[in-house]
């Protein structure tokens, strides 16, 4: 009830009896409401701003996944060699068999050759268009150290390829 209407009520001594405001009955003089209409509710709770356990364990495991998934990104972390480490690699040798010979051929329209087996830090010294053949001094999984082809009146140059940008072939 508003606080007015009480001070109206102990201020005027002829307003004795005070009426309800929702159902115009007749007011009690002690507890100042309504029989019929009972207390008067306090605010409804509001359940859309509070959270379940379950709903608050979803957004946190969205949130360390996408968390996770930029990690990896930004430190171009390779999944699958985390997975491969207990499985010995073996090299691939080619053997001095004058029936056949491995050619190694850039399988991409532009590639940059590098001084340095990294793109943060190394420096681009040619580039080399699709087909044009190498051949491969070492690689490790990622990096491919390979020397090209001299033209006509230049000399080899060895640098460096990124291993998925080159096709074998056997001739």
């Amino acid at each position: 009830m508003d606080q007015s209407i009480l001070n109206i009520s102990v201020n005027d001594p002829e307003r004795k009896y005070l009426y309800c405001d929702s159902c115009n009955s007749l007011l009690p003089a002690p507890g100042y409401y309504c029989v019929q209409c009972e207390p008067p509710q306090g605010p409804e709770s509001d359940s859309d701003g509070e959270l379940k356990f379950s709903q608050a364990m979803l957004r946190i495991s969205l949130l360390t996944l996408l968390f996770l998934v930029i990690v990896f990104y930004k430190l171009d972390v390779k999944l699958m060699d985390g997975f491969s480490s207990s499985v010995e690699e073996i090299p691939f040798k080619v053997s001095e068999d004058k029936d056949f010979k491995v050619f190694f051929k850039v399988n991409t329209r532009m590639v940059n050759l590098r001084n340095l087996p990294n793109m943060k830090t190394s420096k681009i010294i040619g580039s080399l268009r699709m087909g044009d053949q190498v051949e491969v001094l070492g690689d490790d999984r990622v990096w491919s150290n390979v020397k090209l082809k001299p033209q006509a009146g230049e000399e080899a140059k060895t640098g460096w390829i990124a291993t998925k940008l080159l096709d074998s072939e056997i001739k």
